[in-house]
């Protein structure tokens, strides 16, 4: 399947106004709701939890919350820009802590629940400014361009750019189809995750496609830097602490979620929970957000509103090199080793690398690719231009259909939780067709596998600790495993498996096996791949495996087992297969 042509134009973009824009207006009657469907839900949410005594049915959840929140705020070290936020949690436990040693009747749990509540639901609800929406489009393209023109060595000031951002992002698939969609529902956009720059990225992309903004969620910890929480507090980001765990908190979270859907307020959700630490593209995804997309069209459908449905998009970022990529591979290495792997660290993050990376890429040729893949409904089921949802046989179904149960349109819990199961299914099937293959991507997992094939009984593990001497093999060899590669991609490329980048659209492998080394060389200060001498080598095998990794899923590796359902999976020595 040959590569499609970007379809982004990239002059000024005129901003177009959403349901974000009004999130002022209604957002005290929008957290009042939350709060509202909280506690309607809380009451009967967890039986094991919620009561000892019919009359307190919030006192085991309270107590749940006060022991987590507790343990938090034990744990953290507020800095000068977190202090206040500091203070004011601690004084809303302690005063919850005092409360609950009161009896029922002299301090009603219903009250203390609500104050809870309300406290999750402003912390976490965003707010939106349009004047800060029109600075942030203004500056992201106007930087980018400043930096590929002093990168490149031509000209530094703004008004001799012969460059433009344009140059590097390339924004492909089905974009038409999502803006008309836009048009039609609800949009939740769900990009796999494999930078912190994906968030400003991503925003970027949605305003260069002519949409309205979109809320997202944020880690908490980001709006603790003043020039983040300047912007995030104004471009409709709502907040996600991930150090909170309590059930209150994530019942807070999962209806703001649903409501602000039920508002039309378009959303980008990153359904792997946070940054692939392998380097893989998302394949078990949190499912529990994901389910706020049916929750909303079901609310929407039972309220009778007009265009009441939601539309889950998926998008895939592909980049040539990652810089967190070291500090990431290493958490995913630790995770699953746990003392069978040494780590030796990353400072991917120290301001000087940062410097460094971002100077590397923008004197580089390299770029971005961004693909907008086939929109689905909440089932997991294909939508035709049309908005109408296109069922396993080929059909058009009703979705109203699908949620009605005895002639009533209600949640089914079990029944919802299947259809959110399948969305999971169909979405990593999507992120996998709708990927872009880069040349770096490949030559990784062209060296990674020859090595193995060199070791075949070794575990991943010991795989890593190999010596200076172990990593190498001739040129031949590594061509002859290129070429097998090569056509194996090209194979699923033809069969829509995968998607390529348009260096791999030639006959000769050693044109695109160059073009990925060059890559992987401009941007760690450990080369992933050299070439030298006639020969192929790492110095780095944690980097290699992670950039390896980008191709796991797709049944390449000759050493995968031959036993169902390992083409997706860890194989039996350890290796993502």
């Amino acid at each position: 399947m040959n590569e499609s042509h970007p379809v982004i134009r990239f002059e000024s973009v005129p901003i177009v106004e959403g349901s974000l824009h009004r999130l002022e207006e209604f957002r005290p009657q929008l957290l009042e709701s939350v709060t509202a469907e909280t506690v309607r839900e809380l009451s009967v949410l967890s039986p094991s939890l919620a009561s000892q005594a019919a009359q307190n049915p919030y006192e085991g959840l309270l107590g749940e919350a006060l022991f987590s929140e507790k343990q938090r705020l034990r744990r953290e070290k507020p800095t000068v820009f977190t202090k206040n936020r500091y203070k004011n949690d601690k004084l809303l436990w302690s005063q919850v802590q005092a409360a609950l040693l009161k009896s029922p009747v002299e301090r009603d749990r219903g009250e203390i629940m609500s104050r809870v509540l309300s406290h999750y639901a402003e912390e976490i609800g965003g707010h939106f400014d349009a004047r800060i929406y029109r600075l942030a489009t203004k500056m992201v393209p106007w930087t980018f361009s400043w930096l590929l023109n002093a990168a490149s060595v031509k000209r530094v000031l703004p008004w001799g750019m012969t460059q433009s951002l344009s140059s590097r992002l390339r924004i492909v698939g089905e974009v038409p189809h999502l803006q008309n969609l836009s048009k039609k529902g609800t949009i939740l956009l769900v990009p796999t995750h494999q930078s912190n720059i994906d968030s400003p990225l991503v925003g970027y992309v949605i305003y260069l496609m002519s949409l309205p903004p979109f809320a997202y969620g944020a880690g908490l910890n980001l709006f603790s830097n003043p020039l983040l929480s300047f912007f995030m507090s104004g471009l409709g980001s709502y907040t996600v602490d991930r150090k909170k765990t309590s059930a209150i908190y994530k019942q807070v979270l999962k209806n703001y979620s649903v409501q602000i859907l039920e508002r039309g307020i378009h959303s980008i959700f990153f359904p792997g929970g946070g940054r692939s630490r392998s380097g893989a593209i998302e394949q078990k995804l949190k499912l529990g957000l994901m389910g706020t997309a049916l929750e909303a069209q079901l609310q929407n459908l039972k309220q009778g509103k007009p265009n009441p449905n939601v539309y889950v998009v998926p998008m895939v970022t592909s980049y040539h090199s990652v810089l967190e990529a070291g500090s990431l591979i290493d958490d995913f290495l630790l995770e699953s080793g746990k003392s069978r792997y040494l780590s030796y660290g990353d400072d991917s993050w120290h301001l000087q690398s940062v410097l460094r990376f971002f100077w590397k890429f923008f004197s580089s040729s390299s770029g971005v690719t961004v693909r907008i893949g086939r929109p689905m409904d909440v089932f997991g089921n294909l939508v035709d231009e049309n908005g109408r949802s296109i069922g396993p046989n080929g059909t058009c179904i009703d979705p109203k259909a699908w949620l009605t149960s005895g002639g009533e349109l209600a949640p089914e819990k079990q029944r919802d939780q299947e259809y959110t199961r399948e969305l999971g299914k169909s979405l990593v099937e999507r992120f996998h067709a709708d990927n872009t293959v880069l040349t770096s991507h490949a030559v990784a997992f062209v060296l990674f596998e020859a090595l193995r094939k060199l070791y075949p009984d070794y575990d991943l593990y010991r795989f890593l600790r190999m010596s200076g001497s172990q990593r190498v093999v001739t040129l031949d060899r590594f061509l002859v495993e290129a070429a097998k590669v090569h056509s194996r991609l090209r194979e699923l490329a033809d069969r829509g498996k995968v998607f390529l980048s348009k260096e791999f659209y030639t006959t000769k492998s050693e044109d695109w096996v160059e073009d990925g080394i060059r890559h992987l060389g401009l941007w760690h200060d450990s080369a992933v791949i050299r070439k030298a001498d006639r020969a192929v080598w790492s110095d780095d095998l944690s980097l290699l495996y992670y950039y390896r990794n980008r191709l796991s899923g797709y049944g390449l590796s000759e050493l995968l087992p031959k036993e169902r359902g390992t083409s997706r999976g860890i194989d039996k020595k350890g290796f993502l297969a």
